[in-house]
């Protein structure tokens, strides 16, 4: 099946417009280096979470997890189904609620303004 190019170039330029009007509130509502750096303090744990494991499936997949998987002879999906499963399980039960401590006792930062 072909691509049609015409929408293959709107959808892109929606893509571009979407990102652009996102990054523009974005920008608007950021005041100081806390909005920037923490989102205010006033982001939703949700979305932390979704931080944390995005995180931490991005770095254990480049740095290591991926190399040791091979070298043991792991293919492609137990190597997903390692990270994936067990590390954001052992990731969120054993150091999320550590986490979320380490992050509030934390002073406010010193860039406010």
């Amino acid at each position: 099946m072909a691509v049609n190019p015409v929408s293959m170039a709107a959808l892109v330029l929606i893509y571009l417009a979407a990102t652009l009007i996102i990054g523009y509130i974005g920008y608007k509502k950021t005041k100081n280096a806390e909005d920037y750096l923490v989102a205010g303090r006033d982001s939703h744990p949700v979305i932390i979470a979704f931080s944390y494991g995005a995180t931490f499936i991005s770095t254990s997949a480049i740095i290591g997890f991926g190399g040791s998987a091979a070298t043991m002879g792991m293919g492609l999906i137990w190597l997903t189904v390692l990270n994936i499963g067990l590390g954001i399980l052992l990731a969120f039960v054993l150091f999320g609620k550590k986490t979320r401590e380490i992050g509030q006792r934390f002073p406010q930062s010193p860039f406010r303004t």
